[in-house]
């Protein structure tokens, strides 16, 4: 069973902690928990599902130099801390590689890494404490006299950490001085990123005739960097990007929500993006553009110079229906236009969806299918855990909120008959260190019965648990949660949408063994089942449940006369669904087994719950 320790916190005038209401601004106050309270966990173990593929480079490219690794002795081995954590050139395919994060998946062949790459496996040659700063540099020179603009490319397999950072230094004077190019800076902490990469050092290499190159690896007992096929590229004249498009509610405090029910829409969405010009040359004219078929804006952003990167947008009132909507992003210059086939990196998509009860953070089966990053969090994750809370932020907007319960998209190495509960918290509630659930208008704890995940589920890829009456809660920000068993061997993980980056208080976790708030995870496959209906619909709705204790038939009667009667055990599990004919209904127990029920009465408008007995 599930053993919870749960904190007697009298809460005095907490508010919610509201964030922005511009285009992605938080304020100071939430960023300084996150450098002061809220910390990371390093995780056990990560299952990456799926890593997003790599955005082709432009494919009109003068190469000046490269080199795959192949051979060993191009490459120069050293160590600034004197340890012998250095840096190999490798061949292999293990998965277990940097603490899970595993060798190149190349199943179109994009990568040489079968003829040698270069691995620094921070975890493996690390201890915690460590410190590392290592070096692998190429012993020859690369004549980059007649190119005063060019730019490093890579392939790229990494995992960073709190105390990672990936560098690329040049030389221009045969290795007496070193310029860094630091990379990777805007990666998540613990997700998996395989990708083509690019990198613009013209300021060190540009004209030069001596350049000298090598990577640097600075951390701590980290994950791990492998990285292949390096390449001096002349960088060209004109190069704008479509970078991170976002559909942002206004007062969603910067979440990005997959799918929104629509009761629960915001009053106006900040829609845009960014325009990096990659290019050598001002880019001039530039006009970024969001379409989505049934709507759409643009945006001029003007003259974006060399390097520089501009954002682009608005709070914009679509007229939104029940359905998914696909976004194209598009932006353009008077010097590069969309049309040109060798700048597809001037497009990106971004997807939403409005549904009728289902309120997702994660935009898993929603998002562009070859866009989608995933990876997973679980009751194993954490290195001496003793019940792991992991839980997801929502914004509440149709007044009397009716919550019927929570979907979990469950990750492999899930196992069986690992019990769960799930609640609401209160967002001050959770980001101070407690994880005590709300409680509603009606007076009933926002607290779930045990729920014991089932082989179904686990072939479902999925796990629907009920509340044990609707939960009904008044317009705010919540958490929904859900609460893992102590037991070490009752494992759920849950997946966790990386596609498109949210704020770090998105999704979170509390350890209940140690009694802290972490920020881990991007968008956690926690999902409400919302029900718009007003409090006094649900109050006026009449339901008898008899006998009680039954025996071998159970009498439902009502005040209304068409909807379903579903019953539950007491782990929320579905027993017995059937739809209501009149006003009374009649079923037999005998599939049932002696315990506690709960029978609901429900359709589109209303829902009523009752305890029952079973006793034969």
């Amino acid at each position: 069973m599930i053993i919870l320790y749960f904190r007697a916190l009298k809460i005095k005038n907490m508010r919610k902690i509201y964030v922005l209401t511009g285009l992605l601004i938080c304020t100071s106050f939430v960023f300084a928990q996150k450098n002061n309270v809220k910390k990371y966990a390093k995780e056990k173990d990560v299952s990456v599902i799926k890593t997003p593929k790599a955005k082709k480079p432009n494919v009109n490219k003068n190469e000046i130099w490269s080199n795959d690794f192949s051979v060993a002795s191009d490459w120069g081995i050293s160590n600034n801390t004197n340890d012998n954590q250095d840096w190999v050139i490798s061949t292999s395919t293990a998965t277990n590689l940097g603490y899970g994060t595993g060798a190149w998946v190349d199943p179109n062949n994009e990568v040489s890494n079968e003829n040698g790459y270069a691995l620094y496996d921070s975890d493996f040659v690390g201890a915690d404490g460590g410190n590392q700063d290592a070096l692998l540099t190429y012993t020859g020179s690369i004549d980059c006299s007649g190119y005063p603009n060019v730019m490093l490319e890579f392939n790229q397999r990494v995992r960073m950490w709190q105390t990672t950072e990936t560098i690329f230094e040049v030389s221009n004077d045969g290795g007496s001085t070193w310029i860094p190019f630091a990379v990777n800076g805007d990666k998540n902490i613990s997700q998996l990123y395989q990708e083509t990469s690019q990198v613009n050092i013209s300021s060190a290499a540009g004209g030069q005739a001596n350049v000298k190159i090598r990577l640097r690896y600075i951390g701590s007992w980290d994950y791990a960097w492998l990285v292949d096929d390096l390449k001096i590229i002349e960088q060209p004249a004109n190069d704008i990007r479509s970078l991170a498009p976002f559909v942002a509610g206004s007062n969603n405090e910067g979440l990005e929500y997959g799918r929104t029910p629509i009761a629960h829409l915001d009053a106006s969405y900040e829609i845009g993006g960014y325009a990096y010009n990659f290019g050598s040359s001002d880019a001039t004219g530039v006009t970024g553009n969001a379409d989505f078929g049934s709507f759409g804006y643009s945006y001029n952003v003007g003259t974006v110079v060399s390097g520089d990167t501009a954002i682009y947008g608005a709070p914009e009132t679509p007229t939104l229906e029940i359905g998914l909507y696909e976004g194209t992003f598009i932006v353009t210059s008077n010097e590069e236009v969309d049309t040109l086939p060798t700048h597809a990196n001037n497009k990106s998509l971004r997807n939403f969806e409005v549904t009728e009860k289902l309120y997702s953070l994660d935009g898993i089966d929603v998002y562009n299918e070859d866009l989608l990053a995933l990876t997973s969090l679980g009751s194993n994750s954490f290195t001496t855990p003793t019940g792991t809370v992991f839980a997801t932020m929502y914004h509440l907007r149709a007044g009397n909120n009716t919550i019927n319960g929570v979907e979990i998209a469950l990750a492999s190495g899930s196992t069986a008959n690992t019990e769960i509960q799930v609640a609401i918290i209160d967002t001050a509630e959770l980001l101070a260190d407690g994880i005590m659930p709300v409680t509603d208008a009606n007076g009933v704890e926002a607290l779930s019965a045990f729920y014991s995940i089932s082989s179904s589920d686990l072939t479902n890829g999925v796990a629907l648990v009920s509340f044990q009456s609707p939960i009904v809660l008044p317009d705010n920000a919540y958490y929904v949660a859900v609460l893992t068993s102590v037991d070490q061997s009752q494992v759920i993980r849950i997946l966790d949408d990386q596609t498109v980056a949210q704020p770090w208080y998105a999704s979170m976790i509390h350890l209940i063994n140690d009694g802290g708030t972490y920020s881990n995870g991007n968008a956690l496959g926690i999902r409400l089942k919302t029900q718009t209906v007003g409090l006094e619909e649900s109050v006026g709705i009449n339901l008898n449940v008899f006998p009680n204790p039954a025996q071998d038939v159970l009498t439902i009667a009502s005040n209304v006369n068409s909807g379903s009667i579903v019953i539950s055990d007491v782990s929320g599990k579905i027993v017995q669904v059937v739809t209501m004919q009149s006003s009374t209904s009649t079923l037999s127990t005998a599939g049932l087994e002696n315990g506690i029920y709960y029978v609901t009465i429900s359709n589109d408008n209303f829902s009523k719950t009752e305890k029952v007995v079973i006793s034969k």
